[in-house]
This record gives C-alpha cells, structure tokens and sequence, in this order.
C-alpha cells in the first residue's frame, strides 16, 4: 500500500520527468504566428491596452487589470519576475492604466491613483525617493477626482477633472513644471496652464491638451552641457490647427488632429541648430481614430506606422492583415493592438516576454493574438502563480516553487552545480539545469526535456499520468487549464 507522502512524489517525479502536455496553441518559426488560437483561450473583454518599456497591460471590461513583461520594475502582481503571458495585477476597479519605463500608473473608477515598480526619482508618488521597487500597488496621497493618467520615464501627470494638473517625481531637467529642478515626492499643481483635459508624460518633457484643442509643452528645451540646459515653461506649441489626442516619446512627440491628421514635432534637441516645436505633418495618413509613438488607426481599423525618408519627411506605410483595430499602443520595440471585439494583438522583441504570447522566442515579426495564461489547479484550487507556466516544443512548463511547494516540498538552488534540490522527508530528488540529470535518493532517473531558467525562474516540464503512479494530470482544454489530482 502506498503511503501519501509516497503519492505526493510520484505526481512530483511526474512534474519533473514528464514528456508534457500537448498544448493546442503552438509557435511556429520565430515571427510567424501560431497555428491556431481558440476564441474562448483568447485575452478578451479588453477596453484599454498600454505598453510600457518592456511591459504590456490591458484593462478588461470588469475593471481588472493584466500585465505581462516586466524585467524593469514589477507588473504589481507581487513579484520582479517578468511574465511571459497575462497575469493579474493586484487591483480591481481599474479605469485607465499608463506604465513609463520602471514604474505604472493606475486610476481607479473612484478617482483615486495608484503607483506599482520604481522609485528612485519619486515618480511613486509615495513620499519617497528609493531603489527599493514596489511589487504591490499603492495609492498615491493626496490625488482625488482624477480623471486621466500619465507614466513618463522619470516623473508622472495626473489629471484632475477639474482641469487641473498634477505632477510628481523626477524633475532634474524641469518635467514637471513647478519652476524648480527638485524632484516631488508627492504631487504638485503644474502652474502656467488653462483647463486640460489630456495629459501625456514623455522622458524630459511633458505635454497637455487645453480644452481649446491647443498642445502645451514643459521641460527640457536644450542640451547645453555642465547641467546647464535650457528649460521649458508650458508653452503652447504653434499651429492654427485643433487636436485631439497626444503621443510622446522621448525627444519626439505627435498629436491628432480633429480632421484625422496626424502632426508630429521636436520636444528639445542636442543641438542649437535645430528647431524645436514645429510642426511637420505624417504625409498619407487621414482618418486617424487613435494615435501612439509613429503608429496609429484608421477609421477603417487598419494600422499605420511612420518613418523617415532620406529627406527627412515623415512616410506612413500600413502594417498588413490588421482590418478591425479601434487602438495601438507602442512601447520601445513593442506594438499592441486593440481589435473591435476585445482582443489584443501583439509583436516585437521578447526578452522579457514582452509579447505576451508565452514563448521564449527572442521576437515576434507578426502580428498575432494575445492568450491567457494557463491555469494550474491542485485538489480544485486554482494556485496562483508569480511566474505564468510556459510552452515550449510542444511542452507545458510550470515554475518549480510554485507547483512543488504547494505539496509541501523543499526547494533549493544550488548555485555551484547549477542544479535544484528538492527534499521532503527522506526522499531527495536532485536536477541538473546544464544537462537535464534527474535522480532521485542518488539513482538516475530517465527525462527527455531540461528544466528550463527562464530570467530568473525555473521551470519545468509537465507530463499526463495515470492513476498508476498515484494522481491525475490532465489538460482541461475549455478552461485551459492543468488539473492536478492526487
């Protein structure tokens, strides 16, 4: 007769050894997309998407909000590790999301503000200056009625509805518009601006929508050297013309028009030949419905991206296969779509799993659909995990700590041999990461996939058994799903 904690191993050896689960929704060569994706297994009911620098959000209908990526700071669902499909971040009740280079900004339906990941510019708005990187939303004091958000590199902007607006965190090079270069660690009032009713935090500069439909422009104008650049007041930018929606990154930024336009401009420049604040139209694009950094829709639902010529004039050019898209959102090499029917589509680079698409290619050229994560359940409850389970040649690979220590084992990484160790009583099993060895009480064990350590996390190879060995693993596919059973 088989003891329970002899069964509790046998499902373990299983998780370590096993050829995997044959997972419906395979990469093909890296940049084409997968062979096939089921509507139910889709990240759906998405209002609002966001890319960070390597990170992506989306806002469902239901008020919670997914991530995915990371490796700059945290998503906010307790952890630094980055995340190769969704996860769901710490919050709920969330209207807009708005993520910068190590630190996301999310507004509630109630007003309120919250701040997740990097601190050391104060762009938390916390109160603090720190290295220290918070893995847990926190509400940022002091913000209510806030209608908008906006995550720069260094600083954020908060909207308020009564049209004012609110500033914190790095200001070395005047960001936030307070007339001094101190950072605020807590929000300050942005003096020098009519009514706003949209915001956009870039890297050095900040920009804002009056009401008239005229862009306003703080921060850094020059590079002069030995910390004496030349500064920006809010100014308002040039034109006779009416926007709607802003763009910023970095030194560039861009604006929608009310005629479906789109015109871009210099926010500061290196050097004092250039000019900065003029305006130059994208040519080619019309009927523009929503705009990001040199990307946008058109009222049709196609997608557009834009360069420049050897003449230096900007050349829209449409990224195929894409007919019903309503927005875009780009980060630093990564572009997100939202389609009419709330999913989301997905390509560029993916070191951090930025993508989403839960695969460890290095990029992804094509477009494809964004999935949810794969659940794991143990004895019917669902177990939550900081680092999402991963596919890879065909196998399902879960994270060792969060599968193994939720039946009750041990586990360790030896740094010298590169190996795990996992122990509970008096059995030992030890894996090799470099060659794939698994032995358990010294004897070898036959395996025919390596564990894999993925930017930080180890995870390995999940395999069918039967009742033979002491509990059940199957794929539930309509919940997409493992289902652990001892």
């Amino acid at each position: 007769m088989e003891t329970s904690n002899f069964r509790v191993w046998k499902v373990i050896l299983a998780l370590l050894i096993g050829l995997g689960i044959m997972h419906p929704l395979l990469a093909k060569a890296e940049g084409t997309p997968p062979l096939t994706q089921t509507a139910n297994h889709l990240l759906s009911n998405v209002e609002q998407i966001e890319a960070g620098d390597t990170s992506g959000f989306a806002v469902k209908t239901d008020g919670t909000l997914w991530a995915w990526g990371g490796g700059q700071g945290s998503l906010g669902n307790g952890t630094t590790m980055p995340a190769y499909t969704p996860v769901k971040v710490h919050i709920d009740h969330v209207k807009q999301v708005s993520s910068g280079y190590r630190s996301t900004l999310m507004l509630r339906t109630d007003g309120t503000v919250w701040s997740v990941g990097g601190n050391e510019h104060g762009q938390l708005g916390n109160g603090k200056q720190s290295t220290d990187i918070a893995v847990e939303p926190h509400q940022v004091v002091g913000l209510t009625d806030i209608i908008a958000v906006s995550a720069g590199d260094m600083h954020s902007l908060a909207l308020q509805r009564d049209g004012t607006v609110w500033a914190w965190g790095g200001n070395g090079l005047g960001q936030i518009g307070n007339g001094t270069l101190k950072n605020a660690l807590s929000p300050v009032k942005v003096d020098g601006l009519p009514t706003i009713v949209a915001i956009a935090a870039g890297k050095y500069t900040s920009l804002a929508l009056g009401n008239g439909g005229e862009v306003w422009v703080w921060g850094l104008k020059q590079y002069k050297g030995s910390n004496m650049h030349e500064i920006r007041k809010p100014t308002q930018l040039a034109g006779s013309g009416e926007y709607k929606a802003l763009a910023i990154e970095d030194d560039e930024a861009a604006a929608l028009q009310w005629d479906g336009t789109v015109w871009t401009w210099n926010n500061y420049t290196p050097f004092s030949s250039e000019a900065t604040l003029v305006r130059k139209q994208v040519t080619g694009l019309t009927d523009i419905v929503s705009v990001s950094f040199r990307s946008a829709v058109k009222a049709d639902g196609t997608v557009w991206v834009w360069s420049k010529n050897s003449k230096e004039e900007w050349i829209a050019s449409q990224i195929k296969g894409i007919n019903d898209a309503i927005a875009i959102t780009r980060g630093t090499r990564n572009q997100y779509v939202l389609l009419k029917d709330g999913h989301v589509l997905s390509w560029g680079t993916n070191e951090f799993g930025q993508t989403g698409l839960g695969f460890t290619n290095s990029a992804f050229e094509l477009p494809t659909l964004i999935n949810n994560s794969v659940t794991v359940t143990i004895d019917g409850k669902e177990t939550e995990m900081l680092v999402s389970p991963l596919i890879v040649n065909q196998v399902t690979f879960v994270p060792l700590r969060g599968v193994l220590e939720k039946l009750g084992v041990q586990v360790e990484w030896d740094v010298k041999t590169r190996s795990i160790l996992a122990t509970k009583g008096d059995i030992h099993i030890v894996i090799n990461s470099l060659t794939g060895q698994t032995t358990v009480n010294g004897k070898v064990v036959p395996s025919e996939e390596k564990p894999l350590y993925v930017n930080g996390s180890i995870l390995v190879p999940l395999r069918i058994i039967g009742e033979t060995v002491g509990a059940d693993v199957k794929w539930d596919a309509p919940n997409y799903s493992v289902r652990i059973t001892q």
